[in-house]
């Protein structure tokens, strides 16, 4: 076996693209607060983190929205996402919090929310993102595949970010990121043997990014693990860090 590396910190700066930040409905998670998350990040050596409130998933996405950023408030290294409801949500209202607030990317959950993921449904929602260069996080468990590959298709500015990929999605996932140059892939559940330099061959380094989906999962390993893939430090830098900061349109 070989060696573990207790003292590893690492050494590119990470950026976390894909943290949930609150209390849950239906189970008790390790940390739910910003001071607990914090404490985690500085352990993993991660410096900022995209993070968004499961209850803006899972009820009320408005109300989910604004406890994010009561709770987030006084704390440095927190860059806010909003879930956005298409089919509950005032589009005028929701974007003009947005653009007030400087919100830089939006999460939408198609599932939980239970609407067809669908142009009749979203496309005036991914008009406005396409205008304002706001990309969109959709978790792979939270969308129906074909749907999303039709929508994404008939959005070519639009940036889809697909995120918490597990293996089971592999199926599908692969070929719509083959396939559609305006998605980007979240590594949080991607777990497959040597499956980053699998995925560096398939769509290259610009499309991959550093997620950790804490606190579900811990961030430590995900950051560790990268740093062993024997990637470019170009490739590294850019996965745990510069991507995201240029999808968000922060570099």
């Amino acid at each position: 076996m070989g060696q573990v590396d207790l003292d590893f910190q690492p050494t590119v700066p990470v950026f976390d693209a894909n943290v949930s930040l609150g209390r849950r409905h239906n189970q008790r998670v390790s940390v739910d607060s910003p001071e607990g998350t914090l404490s985690e990040m500085a352990r993993a050596g991660v410096q900022r983190a995209v993070v968004y409130s499961p209850h803006a998933v899972n009820f009320d996405s408005r109300d989910g929205n604004n406890l994010l950023l009561e709770t987030i408030e006084p704390h440095v290294g927190f860059v806010p996402q909003f879930v956005g409801n298409p089919t509950f949500d005032n589009l005028d209202e929701f974007s003009s919090e947005v653009a007030e607030l400087n919100i830089r990317s939006v999460r939408l959950a198609p599932i939980p929310h239970k609407y067809p993921f669908q142009d009749w449904i979203v496309g005036e929602w991914l008009e406005w993102m396409e205008s304002e260069n706001l990309p969109i996080w959709i978790d792979a468990p939270n969308v129906d595949p074909a749907e999303l590959h039709a929508v994404v298709k008939s959005h070519p500015k639009a940036n889809f970010l697909l995120a918490e990929v597990h293996y089971a999605h592999l199926p599908w996932a692969i070929p719509l990121l083959k396939s559609l140059p305006n998605t980007y892939i979240e590594l949080s559940r991607f777990v497959s043997v040597d499956g980053v330099n699998r995925l560096l061959n398939l769509i290259g380094g610009k499309r991959i990014l550093f997620g950790s989906r804490f606190p579900e999962s811990s961030m430590a390993p995900q950051v560790y693990s990268l740093h062993l893939n024997d990637l470019s430090n170009e490739d590294l830098t850019a996965i745990c860090a510069g991507n995201l900061e240029r999808l968000l349109g922060l570099t």
